[in-house]
């Protein structure tokens, strides 16, 4: 068996380098057929920060961690990462849908069942600050992905149900998504009652992202109420879930404990 804690390397065609680091710790328990959690960090691409929070959490959920590291030799900028890679350097056309990268999450998963034998089919998914914005994306515009429950939490922004300009919204000259598909997901925006930040930091301040709110906070909240909104409109069922931290403002480590919870639920 391979050690408990550690980091392996996988090809990938989509990285500049080739290449991507994966964080992973394996519970001693853990058993080939148990649930596979898959973690993203947020802009500092601290991959080994976010498994060190989520170890314990791990350990409770007997569950095989991995952290795959979108590093910025291979991911340089917010379009190779939470954006998805979906368009050009100069951001004005659109790549083919294979050279996004919200595969990687599924090729980082393939391989971590190659590696550890993992025997599922699916896998929980969860994304912090600019890891938030990439995974509930992930959930718009790769509706093939096998995972069974996405939490975005404490995004700086959002792809809303409604007509702004891509990546802020769906409406204006952004490439086609399965809103019905979207809006059906198991998706839990988690939030923190006190990320309530407008200064300071990597807080985007865009004319469209004021629209969503002054605040993360606020804009999680914009973001479940567009897709309330829209699936009412649509009148199909609507499977998110949006809860708040009331002692917890924008800190992975708080907020962890809630998510794992949530995933067991």
């Amino acid at each position: 068996m391979t050690s408990k804690t550690g980091i392996f390397v996988f090809q990938e065609p989509v990285s500049e380098t080739g290449l991507m680091n994966v964080h992973f710790h394996r519970p001693d328990t853990w058993l080939t057929d148990g649930p596979v959690l898959i973690v993203l960090h947020g802009y500092k691409r601290n991959a080994d920060t976010y498994l060190s929070d989520w170890k314990l959490q791990a350990e409770s959920l007997n569950a095989l961690l991995i952290c795959p590291e979108f590093g910025k030799d291979g991911f340089p900028t917010p379009r190779e990462y939470e954006v998805g890679r979906m368009r050009t350097p100069d951001r004005r056309a659109f790549l083919p849908r294979e050279e996004w990268n919200w595969n990687v999450i599924e090729r980082a998963f393939d391989a971590a069942c190659q590696r550890f034998g993992a025997t599922r089919n699916d896998y929980w998914l969860y994304g912090h600050s600019a890891g938030g914005q990439f995974v509930h994306r992930l959930a718009l515009y790769c509706p093939e992905a096998r995972a069974s429950h996405i939490i975005a939490a404490n995004a700086g922004a959002y792809s809303a149900i409604d007509d702004q300009r891509f990546p802020y919204g769906v409406g204006q000259n952004g490439p086609d998504a399965d809103i019905r598909a979207f809006l059906s997901r198991r998706i839990t925006v988690l939030l923190g009652h006190k990320d309530r930040k407008t200064k300071g930091g990597v807080l985007l301040r865009s004319p469209e992202a004021m629209i969503q709110g002054p605040h993360r906070l606020a804009r999680g909240r914009f973001f479940f109420q567009s897709g309330k909104a829209a699936s009412a409109k649509l009148k199909i069922s609507f499977n998110w879930r949006l809860v708040e931290a009331y002692d917890v403002g924008h800190s992975n480590r708080l907020l962890a404990p809630l998510a794992a919870k949530l995933f067991n639920e």
